[in-house]
């Protein structure tokens, strides 16, 4: 089976959820969490914390690995398009993120996720981060041994928690949450990200600010402390929902804030909702982040991934022998089929071939009285004086009527009065508008190689037609392949 693994990076600590995913679903193998060193570069830190973890096995190349951006690091804005068109969608975002940012598109890189369609409108989640702050993140986890395939945004990664259906009450753990409107809050020293599910899907991901390490710990002992964080916390809640006018039934708390004493209390007096500690197959609320990452990385698409770009993820060994295994075998099938369509065709051909050559002797032999199957030798045989073909003229008088009418000139059309013609000669009388007339119909009748020497006409004034003249013209026809005169 294939592992995926989420890992939740935050200042003072690294959660890990490993799963392993098959055909029926998935199962959680793991849950770990380490503290990480007070000293050090951030890369060293990470990288004692990993070891500290001691995962068996060691992430390796085969495991898909998930990670979020603080909200300190990327940048998210809810859009509201009044379209559904996924092709439209694509192409509005991208003056969309333009006009959000002050500085160039080209330096950053952005993602979006559709969280809801309805009435004709689209509201999307989008992230954006500068390729500078990308480029150091991933260099500070790849210098700990981790190279993740999903980057993500915390608040996305929390709302799986309610599309896989493992959001629950820390009160009511049997009862999932599928048929209320639910905020899960995952709130510390580090962050604070909501999600807001309806029926399980989210309608809103955004992070919210938090206050520092030093106030979190304060708060721990110390009610002042701990009251004044909690409004803050509150108050930006308030907002959050009062902008999307949304209405939840119930908060659901994660993280930090599901430790602190009387969090819920305060919170639910606040916002008037009924307020729990979240419910996790995984383990405690502290692991919601993990195990949301964790599932993140079973489906990349879909979400946000800032995985793209020149920060594509190209290293997925398994994936890509899976991929390749894949398209050997449409490969194969596709050469087998290819094979036996070649096979088919060089057959009928080989049939029309014989019927062709049948079809030639019948008719050589009847007209010749010898089977030919060469169609040159029949034709040189047919065209001989001896044949009875050979009297067989190769074009119609009707065919030498439509090349006439082809080469008279739209720009002087004549009144044709008498037309003669046979296979191998050409006799007309008409009626032109003028001398000038005349002298470009000769003309463009000069210019078909099948008309023989055109001599100048007789031309004759039209008694009371003012400028009109009469004509005619006598010439041979040269390509019928017969001799003037010839019986």
């Amino acid at each position: 089976m294939h592992r995926t693994v989420g890992l939740d990076w935050a200042q003072d600590s690294l959660r890990v959820v490993t799963l392993q995913s098959g055909f029926r679903g998935f199962a959680i193998e793991e849950v770990r969490s380490a503290q990480l060193p007070a000293e050090g570069a951030p890369a060293e830190r990470l990288k004692a914390a990993v070891a500290a973890l001691g995962l068996v096995p060691p992430l390796g190349p085969d495991d898909t690995v998930a990670v979020a951006l603080s909200g300190g690091l990327v940048a998210t804005h809810l859009v509201t398009l009044p379209f559904t068109d996924p092709k439209r969608i694509e192409q509005v975002l991208p003056a969309e993120v333009e006009g959000a940012i002050p500085f160039d598109l080209a330096e950053v890189i952005w993602d979006y996720a559709v969280l809801s369609q309805a009435n004709g409108k689209t509201d999307v989640l989008v992230g954006i981060v500068r390729k500078t702050v990308l480029r150091e993140h991933l260099s500070a986890l790849l210098a700990a041994g981790i190279e993740p395939r999903v980057v993500t945004l915390a608040p996305l990664a929390l709302a799986g928690l309610g599309e896989k259906n493992l959001v629950s009450s820390a009160q009511d753990p049997a009862l999932p949450l599928q048929a209320v409107t639910a905020v899960l809050l995952d709130a510390g020293p580090d962050r604070a990200d909501l999600a807001l599910l309806e029926a399980g899907r989210p309608v809103l991901a955004r992070a919210l600010s938090t206050s520092g390490a030093a106030a979190w710990t304060a708060a721990q002992t110390d009610e002042t402390a701990r009251n004044r964080l909690l409004t803050l916390l509150s108050r930006d809640l308030k907002i959050t929902l009062r902008s999307k006018k949304a209405a939840p039934q119930k908060l659901l708390l994660a993280g930090a804030v599901a430790a602190l004493p009387g969090a819920a209390e305060k919170l639910g007096a606040e916002l008037q909702l009924p307020v729990e500690s979240l419910a996790l197959p995984a383990g405690t609320a502290g692991d919601a982040l993990a195990l949301g990452l964790a599932l993140r990385a079973q489906h990349s698409r879909g979400r946000v991934n800032f995985r793209k770009g020149e920060f594509a993820f190209t290293k997925d060994l398994s994936q890509v022998r899976g991929q390749i295994s894949r398209l050997v075998l449409a490969a194969a099938v596709l050469l087998i089929l290819a094979l036996g369509l070649g096979l088919s065709r060089v057959s009928s051909l080989h049939q029309q071939a014989r019927a062709y050559d049948d079809a030639v002797c019948a008719a050589t032999k009847r007209i010749l009285g010898t089977c030919t199957t060469d169609y040159r030798q029949a034709l040189g045989q047919l065209s001989g004086g001896k044949s009875r073909a050979a009297g067989v003229p190769r074009v119609s008088s009707a065919d030498v009527l439509a090349e006439l009418v082809a080469h008279l000139p739209d720009a002087s059309l004549p009144l044709l009065e008498d037309v003669e013609l046979t296979t191998t000669s050409v006799r007309l009388k008409g009626t032109a508008e003028s001398f000038g007339k005349v002298d470009e119909i000769k003309s463009a009748l000069q210019k078909d190689k099948c008309f023989g020497e055109i001599k100048q006409p007789r031309v004759d004034k039209v008694a009371g037609g003012g400028s009109k003249v009469s004509f005619s013209f006598d010439f041979a026809y040269t390509c019928s392949g017969e001799t003037p005169g010839g019986a």
